[in-house]
């Protein structure tokens, strides 16, 4: 018995340490249809990229290294480095044998439209950045998620004028299975924000709350409220949007 188990640990390490030694290259083409990478060099086990495009949109290059230890609990883990042109992102990210996508301690800063393929000067303008403290992603969906998002010098579609920043808190203990909750509030912005993010399965979202003209807002964005119908006595206006993603 202890001779096999010898054998069998001894046999696993084998193929631990070739796996290691593969270039990076042989995986370029099978990291799966919406993910692509190019230039790939070192190996699966330390390497990286030169580009890495997500549904043609392109990134910025990647790094990785993997935990060797987290293989004893039987899935793949690495730390990841993305260099973005305009921003950046690191974490770690974990793949169970189940298929679930694990992440963690991922910081990053982004354009909001770093996902877009064609770069259009008629969609928002801006930057996010935060902090992912725990996800997990499982059929395409964050079963679990807890997170802090700031959202920088918005601009909407042909705007002369920014809308400042906002603060987004993931909450999970506010979320359902089926239902991402969040909490919107203005951190250096004209307008006094309260509102509840709310993303179903189905990539529906509901945004809903209160918003305010500060003292000195600019009349070009408190004119731009007027569609949301009279404010109360506190110059607040209730606001409902929703929509897909």
């Amino acid at each position: 018995m202890r001779r096999r188990t010898l054998l069998l640990g001894g046999g696993a390490a084998f193929l631990v340490a070739l796996a290691a030694t593969l270039p990076a290259s042989l995986i370029a083409g099978r990291v799966g249809p919406r993910l692509a990478l190019s230039g790939a060099y070192g190996t699966i086990w330390s390497g990286g990229a030169d580009q890495v495009s997500l549904d043609g949109a392109p990134l910025g290059a990647l790094e990785w290294s993997a935990h060797p230890l987290e293989l004893l609990r039987a899935r793949l883990s690495y730390h990841v480095i993305l260099t973005h042109p305009a921003g950046h992102l690191s974490g770690d990210v974990a793949v169970g044998l189940g298929g679930a996508i694990e992440a963690s301690a991922v910081e990053f800063s982004l354009p909001i439209n770093a996902l877009s393929v064609l770069q259009r000067p008629d969609s928002w303008q801006g930057a996010v950045s935060g902090r992912v403290d725990h996800a997990v992603i499982e059929q395409g969906w964050p079963s679990a998620l807890a997170a802090n998002l700031t959202l920088s010098g918005l601009r909407p579609p042909g705007a002369a004028f920014e809308l400042g920043s906002y603060a987004l808190e993931l909450d999970p203990a506010a979320s359902k299975p089926d239902t991402i909750v969040g909490r919107l509030k203005d951190v250096s912005a004209p307008l006094t924000v309260r509102a509840q993010l709310a993303v179903k399965r189905d990539r529906s979202y509901v945004l809903e709350g209160e918003v305010t003209p500060k003292p000195g807002t600019p009349p070009t964005i408190a004119n731009q409220l007027a569609f949301l119908g009279p404010s109360d006595q506190l110059g607040r206006r209730t606001f409902s949007v929703t929509g897909t993603f």
